[in-house]
């Protein structure tokens, strides 16, 4: 089962330098502290440390957000992020470069 993403989700691009700065939309629901990401947080969110290999561009932004949605778990209507989470990002060509979760920012909760 995969675990909710929380704030401290740690989120890299494909080239595996690029981390995802994360922002929580919603305050209300922590786990271990830290609120849980829902649909929507993982959209436009800088990507900061992208190294590609020239002449490819880096990944700046994230520009999806693909699987990874709880068909179970929601917070104000919004379903939340899991580990899961996978979608694309602004590197080049973009589109086409892909973001993923390396650790979901807890290990507490498990969704169904």
């Amino acid at each position: 089962m995969p675990r909710p993403l929380t704030l401290r989700a740690e989120i890299r691009c494909d080239h595996a330098t690029g981390r995802v700065v994360q922002a929580a939309a919603q305050d209300l629901v922590r786990i271990g502290g830290s609120p849980v990401l829902v649909r929507g947080d993982a959209l436009g969110r800088p990507v900061r440390g992208c190294v590609a290999i020239p002449p490819l561009k880096p990944c700046l932004v994230t520009l999806t957000e693909g699987a990874g949605h709880s068909a179970h778990l929601f917070v104000r209507g919004a379903p939340v992020l899991l580990a899961t989470l996978k979608g694309t990002t602004s590197g080049d060509p973009p589109g086409t470069v892909a973001y993923r979760v390396v650790r979901p920012g807890q290990a507490l909760v498990k969704a169904p």
